[in-house]
């Protein structure tokens, strides 16, 4: 089953809140996407090898990704900057398909096709390595020119800028989404948080020994806390294993627990009847933050699928 069927078929069995839903990644719009930005880039000759020998060409210092703070990209407008080396009118790089080249050499001949248009500038030869670092610390949105010199004959390279609206609409999808998923988050673990305070105050009740109480559940739900630590259930302690656990392991180790509970259940420990209702509770708690994770999870997953697509 391909990932995007899977997917859908994950938050329809899982039974997740619309809301949630509602705040999940939009996977197919997103592939949809992906399939217009292949036929818009195939359009001007750059099928996945050539973007590949272009990325390529940049080189490993700048294919690193520096931090960035998170913003509003509303207004962002996607676009390629190509710096095309050019010798007498003709392009220099012979490894591009002959298709690519002559796009490339439109791209250089058309400058009011473009936003910002194309401006020559002139390097030596022996200079490429400066041109490299120019490229790795320039951004895209900025007024720039690269060295030049007076050398006649020399090498140009030419700036060219082309939009990409399909990536607009992509950028855009996937901002909503994110920003959907970070809301959602956020009001779980508001929600969660003051169900555990709640649920902690009316357990600390029925577990404190009160003067002259003969009914109190102290060393039952002292057994209970117990066997939850042992289960490790959203954590491991052990030290060949990772310390955060994944929603499949946090499923299992919860099972454990509610076995165990069962046996304790079974020995009339528990006296008062609202340390059985607070019980119940308890373990909801557990369940609901369980299927946070697989949400979380599921949604990663799909987010990753996207950025890897090709």
């Amino acid at each position: 089953m391909k990932f995007g069927r899977e997917y859908q078929a994950t938050l329809q069995q899982e039974q997740y809140p619309q809301h949630w839903i509602q705040s999940s990644i939009s996977y197919r719009q997103l592939k949809k996407c992906i399939r217009k930005i292949q036929a818009e880039l195939s359009q001007l000759g750059l099928d996945a090898e050539a973007v590949d020998h272009l990325l390529s060409s940049i080189g490993p210092a700048c294919s690193r990704t520096a931090p960035v703070a998170a913003r509003d990209i509303s207004n962002f407008k996607p676009k390629l900057v190509f710096l095309i080396r050019v010798q007498g009118g003709e392009l220099v790089d012979a490894t591009l398909s002959p298709r690519t080249k002559e796009m490339l050499q439109r791209l250089v001949g058309a400058s009011s096709t473009f936003e910002t248009g194309i401006a020559p500038m002139e390097l030596q030869p022996q200079s490429l390595e400066e041109l490299q670092n120019w490229r790795c610390s320039t951004k895209s949105h900025d007024s720039v020119r690269a060295p030049t010199t007076e050398k006649s004959g020399d090498p140009q390279f030419v700036r060219v800028e082309v939009p990409l609206k399909n990536n607009d609409e992509f950028f855009h999808i996937l901002q909503h989404g994110l920003s959907g998923l970070n809301a959602l988050h956020g009001q779980e673990k508001t929600a969660l948080s003051q169900e555990i305070s709640d649920l902690a105050k009316v357990v600390s009740r029925l577990a404190k020994p009160i003067k002259g109480m003969q009914r109190t559940d102290l060393y039952a739900w002292r057994a209970i806390f117990n066997l939850y630590l042992e289960s490790n259930v959203f954590f491991s302690t052990n030290e060949n294993e990772s310390f955060t656990r994944s929603p499949a392991q946090v499923q299992r180790q919860l099972q454990v627990f509610s076995n165990r509970l069962d046996e304790l259940q079974e020995s009339n420990m528990i006296i008062l009847r609202d340390s059985k209702v607070a019980l119940r509770r308890f373990l909801l708690v557990n369940a609901n933050l369980l299927r946070v994770l697989k949400f979380q999870q599921l949604n990663m997953r799909a987010a990753g699928k996207i950025l890897k697509s090709k």
